[in-house]
């Protein structure tokens, strides 16, 4: 009954709350999707990285410290119209006061309690500050609706490590019949997939990384959908699923990588989206082996605003006259 009370909430909010995921994110296990539509986002995003699993098992790689990213992130998106219509950029900053904590309170007091698994020690944990920008240029195509196929590119700098990337994929298709029709949209089944290669460097955290890596993500999505003004499907509610595969960007004293699986989960209504990720795929009835996982929440301010003014083009339906 509660999860039912929340949806007319969610409804006065009807619009996507996605943002990139700002760097080391996207190999850590989130989501590495493009946005579909014009964001401004900020919110909060935690990395964690723990060398010692609650069995004492060390982590093959050379990181041999606790590190706990608390990136405070503000995301822009834009959608452009006339001469590059169908081209978005985006441009994603977020400073952190890396410390030990939130990221060992979520872990060994929420995450690894519900699991009953062990605590995870920490281990002469990073206390600096550090920061990552990270850009990047998408081209769109239509896919039986608009901007479902995207190829692009971008890169990630700062304290942790530097990024060139590649990727192309399909965001949001739908692969059902539509459930159910309403005032806020369709409810259907929609999926997703995402090709990445990159080149990465190292930076002033992780000092050995490997130079070139690949990643694979696909992922599958329930929620109601409804068009804007634009002709754009976007997302009132949605929980989204996605696996990962990556080549690794960790390596080990002899310099080989360590490959990574992973999963995550994200809830969004309206401009909220909360999302986490865990690289414990495979071994869920067993325990963590680590050494990663993140979670993040964001607000779209850009929607908000736009309620606020009264000029979303997203806006939700009148209320019907009495």
């Amino acid at each position: 009954m509660l999860i039912l009370s929340v949806f007319p909430v969610i409804g006065l909010f009807s619009s996507p709350a996605w943002s990139e995921s700002p760097a080391p994110s996207v190999h850590w296990g989130g989501t590495a999707f493009p946005d579909q539509y014009s964001t401004v986002t900020t919110g909060l995003t935690l990395n964690r990285f723990t060398p010692i699993d609650g069995l004492g098992n060390r982590y093959d790689s050379t990181v041999g410290n606790t590190l706990g990213f608390n990136l405070i992130t503000l995301s822009w998106t834009q959608h452009w119209g006339g001469i590059f219509e169908g081209w978005s950029t985006n441009l994603t900053t977020g400073v952190s006061p890396t410390s030990d904590e939130p990221s060992q309170f979520f872990q060994n007091e929420v995450i690894h309690q519900l699991r009953q698994l062990p605590s995870v020690p920490t281990v002469a944990p990073r206390k600096e500050t550090d920061v990552m920008i990270d850009g990047s240029v998408t081209r769109w195509f239509p896919l039986f609706q608009p901007k479902v196929m995207f190829v692009g590119g971008g890169f990630s700098v700062g304290t942790i490590y530097q990024q060139g990337f590649l990727r192309a994929g399909i965001r949001r298709l739908q692969i059902s019949p539509t459930f159910y029709s309403g005032d806020w949209g369709d409810v259907s089944v929609r999926a997703s997939t995402l090709g990445r290669i990159s080149y990465q460097d190292n930076g002033a955290v992780l000092h050995a990384v490997r130079q070139t890596a690949g990643l694979v993500q696909p992922a599958i999505a329930f929620g109601q959908y409804r068009r804007n003004s634009k002709g754009e499907t976007i997302p009132t509610w949605e929980v989204e699923f996605a696996v990962m595969w990556d080549s690794g960007i960790f390596v080990n004293t002899l310099g080989q990588s360590q490959e990574m699986f992973a999963w995550s989960l994200a809830l969004s209504g309206g401009p909220l989206r909360l999302e986490t990720w865990n690289d414990s795929m495979g071994k869920l009835a067993e325990r963590d082996y680590g050494p990663t996982y993140g979670a993040s929440l964001t607000l779209d301010l850009l929607r908000v605003w736009g309620y606020m003014d009264g000029t979303a083009s997203d806006a939700p339906p009148a209320a019907a006259a009495p």
